[in-house]
């Protein structure tokens, strides 16, 4: 057990400088939210110090036989070292422990320097991810081809809508559950929609697309025009979307959704 636990300040602290910027928008309140959500082990997530002095840390999240970092940085003063190399290390020993297959991660694709931590570590990139961010509409699509609702949603719920698998941890059915309360829309049979998106508003990083999905490119239209219309007060978020798929192909033919960054999505094999 770990008693020297990571906070929002670690987090903060550790993920500043040209990759991060300054890191405002990881307040205490997202970070309550992060790892309440993502299954985040506190008592198993390192953190790292040299006489007292925080220099790293790692979020440690585990479902079943699966592990997931959902947040690694090293303090800027500790880079250049090979700090990073040895924490990671260290993370996957503890990944061991807890008898985890496998750990995944998502890593900014612009992040060499992290890129390159990971590959030592014996990560490989197994996908591509894309996020996205809409500005308030100035003009509103048509809510015609779209449903609302907002029926309380549990993780089994979710999961017979959601596709298969999600794109992310933070995009599966239990992430989605633990963000409740969200509104659904759906395009077509409601039960067995074509398209659907799990929306959250209000929370610690405003209005979210908690997962979304299309069946084919006439769906995912019509999902975003739903959103457009339903929304267009807000501004939307979409982490972790692949690229080339039918909602991306929609966003990216929309005026009003701008791709905001990239992720390599990397996976390294325990057992």
């Amino acid at each position: 057990m770990n008693d020297n636990r990571v906070t929002a300040a670690d987090v903060r602290t550790c993920m500043r400088g040209e990759v991060y910027g300054d890191a405002e928008t990881m307040t205490d309140a997202w970070f309550a939210d992060h790892v309440a959500r993502n299954d985040i082990d506190l008592a198993r997530s390192p953190r790292w110090t040299v006489d007292g002095v925080l220099v790293a840390f790692a979020l440690l999240a585990f479902r079943g036989d699966r592990a997931w970092i959902g947040g690694f940085g090293v303090a800027p003063g500790s880079r250049g070292a090979g700090m990073g190399t040895v924490c990671v290390a260290d993370t996957l020993r503890i990944a061991r422990e807890e008898n985890a297959a496998s750990v995944e991660l998502e890593v900014l694709a612009h992040n060499g320097a992290a890129l390159a931590i990971y590959e030592r570590g014996g990560f490989a990139q197994v996908g591509e991810l894309v996020a996205w961010r809409r500005e308030p509409c100035s003009i509103a699509g048509t809510a015609a081809c779209g449903a609302v609702s907002d029926t309380p949603r549990d993780a089994a719920d979710v999961a017979a809508i959601a596709r298969h698998p999600a794109t992310c941890w933070q995009r599966e059915p239990r992430s989605v559950a633990m963000a409740a309360p969200f509104l659904t829309v759906t395009v077509g049979d409601e039960r067995a929609p074509s398209a659907y998106a799990f929306v959250r508003l209000g929370g610690p990083r405003g209005a979210v697309l908690l997962d979304a999905g299309a069946h084919d490119g006439p769906s995912a239209q019509a999902l975003v025009d739903a959103l457009d219309a339903q929304f267009a007060p807000h501004h939307l978020t979409l982490i972790n979307e692949p690229p080339s798929g039918p909602l991306d192909l929609a966003l990216f033919s929309n005026p009003f959704w701008d791709p905001i960054g990239r992720q390599r999505q990397m996976r390294v094999q325990l057992r």
